[in-house]
């Protein structure tokens, strides 16, 4: 009873926040916190799990839920506002529901059940309680919050009270999942919605410092929960961390550089990779980027930095594609684990893409203005020490402004995807089917050509073709979502979609001609391949990225944040013009 009286209590949580003077100062923080609460909610609890057992029609009625709405609203401005109020009202019918099963799974705990499950019960009614009074109150006004909260205590009340009957229906009812499903996703866009002007610089780092509070309670709901299961969200945060923690220190040392790049490149560096036609330019971006130790996360700064230089688009395409493929690293791993030839093969694969994607792609847009170069003259102190402190608030501030929202996207994709590249039937595929797939699992996933080669070398031990293990090593590093939406933001939706389609092709060619010239390859005998668990330099290193991540979501607010990936699809704006910075 104290665990239902305080999961009651907990829903005050939204007009305690709101009440008295500080309502004012507050509202900002209160609209960062549903804005990031309610998407949070609904995904950790419907994707998935949905996407880890196959149960696609959960995902179609998300989509079908948020979508719907959306297009209500396109078509006149009284019928945006009627559906945008349907929609608050089927969210919150989700929430009933929802908050009936909370009752009903406290009153059926099993004696000893850990602490930790019932905690995360009570912990998740907090975002509830906010998002479901600071809705209805914006929406209607707070009569119906306090209505709306009422009947919310009064489910989790009656799903304690008939907890058993209400258990023993839960599971077995499809229809129930695809009804919480599509409200759930009519919920996030009511909360996702935007009102009114922009908010002033206060009040956007309230915003984001409530929308920072959310996320650090939907994380202590999903990892304190009830979540045991290989496909859950408690899985899905844990290959996250992992995947986030794999990538942490090459993206710190890819933002130094970035920094760097911006306040230390020569011009004449850059005038370098000018020189000769695209084919030359391309040919230049790849050599420097073959050996440079830098994974696909890492590599989005840097690209956008060379072409905020000024450098040829066809060299820094081909820089984009070859830096991640494969790195000194990369190819000491795969010599043991690969063998020499696939090694030989990777690596000749690997150049020839990069400089392909470089010269077709990279040498039909336009080249940014370039940047003027920085003035060396002393001004508050030596030139060397201006630039970097100018380097320092580069990497820190303008570039994980602009990539961060695309690598979270990246690393969220990837941990999604991540069991289907585990599963063991995809190694008894046809050689050409499974070239062509493989190509395509590589876009959404994000690993490093390190971190992918023992993968593909598991692949491999159970019969996949070398071409279709070299296909995915191609697309794997070099393409995924972060990079798509950085290529997006800089040239365009055409160039981006260029750029994959080009990417594929070629991987898909590279693959068909290796399985056609060599056929079966040896590859070394692996018994088992493991999965070590983050070092204490990947850890540190995540947190100091965490950190960025967090300052720039506090500095900017969550809308800003976010808009980085809407202005880079091109639904802010209508789309970037090719060949602008």
């Amino acid at each position: 009873m104290s665990y239902l009286a305080a999961a009651v209590l907990a829903l005050a949580a939204g007009p305690l926040l709101d009440a008295g003077a500080a309502r004012r100062r507050l509202a900002p923080v209160l609209d960062g916190m549903v804005m990031a609460a309610v998407p949070g909610l609904v995904f950790l609890e419907f994707v998935p799990s949905a996407v880890g057992e196959g149960r696609w029609g959960v995902l179609v009625a998300l989509l079908l839920g948020f979508a719907l709405p959306v297009a209500a609203e396109r078509t006149t401005r009284r019928a945006g506002e009627g559906a945008h109020r349907w929609a608050l009202l089927a969210g919150l019918s989700g929430f009933v529901i929802h908050s009936g099963l909370d009752g009903a799974a406290l009153a059926t705990l099993p004696p000893g059940a850990p602490a930790s499950l019932p905690l995360a019960a009570v912990l998740h009614r907090i975002p509830v309680g906010v998002a479901a009074w600071w809705l209805v109150t914006k929406e209607i006004d707070r009569r119906a919050g306090v209505a709306a909260l009422t009947v919310l205590a009064l489910a989790t009340f009656g799903g304690y009270v008939f907890g058993t009957a209400v258990v023993a229906a839960a599971p077995g009812s499809g229809a129930l999942a695809l009804y919480q499903a599509a409200v759930g996703g009519s919920l996030a866009h009511v909360a996702m919605h935007q009102h009114g002007p922009a908010p002033a610089p206060l009040d956007r780092r309230r915003e984001g410092w409530g929308a920072i509070l959310a996320v650090a309670l939907l994380l202590a709901v999903f990892v304190a929960g009830t979540d045991t299961g290989s496909h859950g969200a408690g899985s899905f945060l844990s290959r996250l961390y992992v995947l986030a923690a794999e990538s942490a220190p090459a993206l710190l040392l890819a933002y130094l550089c970035a920094g760097l790049l911006s306040a230390f490149l020569p011009q004449r560096s850059v005038r370098w990779m000018e020189r000769g036609g695209g084919l030359s330019q391309a040919a230049r971006g790849m050599a420097i980027g073959l050996p440079f130790p830098v994974c696909s996360c890492g590599v989005v700064p840097l690209y956008r930095s060379l072409i905020r230089r000024g450098a040829p688009p066809a060299a820094a395409m081909a820089f984009l594609v070859a830096t991640p493929e494969l790195g000194l690293d990369a190819v000491l791993l795969s010599i043991p684990l690969l063998g020499p030839q696939v090694t030989m093969l990777r690596l000749a694969a690997a150049a020839l893409v990069a400089l392909l994607v470089g010269w077709w792609v990279g040498g039909r847009l336009k080249a940014a203005r370039r940047a003027d170069e920085p003035s060396r003259a002393a001004a508050g102190g030596p030139g060397a020490v201006r630039r970097l402190r100018g380097a320092l608030r580069t990497c820190t501030g303008e570039v994980v402004d602009h990539t961060a929202p695309w690598i979270l996207l990246g690393l969220g994709v990837a941990a999604l995807v991540t069991p289907f590249l585990e599963s063991g039937w995809l190694g008894g595929l046809p050689p050409v089917a499974g070239v062509l797939l493989f190509a395509l699992l590589g876009f959404p996933t994000y690993v490093c050509a390190a971190s992918a080669t023992p993968l593909v070398a598991a692949f491999l031990a159970t019969g996949l073709s070398p071409g279709a293990g070299i296909a995915f090593l191609i697309t794997g590093p070099a393409t995924n979502i972060s990079t798509l939406g950085l290529v997006s933001s800089l040239h365009g939706r055409r160039a981006a979609a260029a750029f994959a389609a080009v990417m594929v092709t070629f991987a898909v060619a590279a693959g068909v001609a290796i399985n056609a010239a060599f056929g079966v390859l040896p590859v070394p005998s692996l018994e088992a391949l493991t999965e070590e668990p983050p070092s204490p330099l990947q850890r540190l290193s995540l947190v100091l990225l965490a950190g960025l991540f967090l300052r720039s979501v506090a500095r900017r607010g969550l809308r800003a944040f976010a808009g980085e990936m809407r202005e880079g699809l091109g639904w802010a704006r209508g789309g970037a013009e090719a060949g602008a910075p």
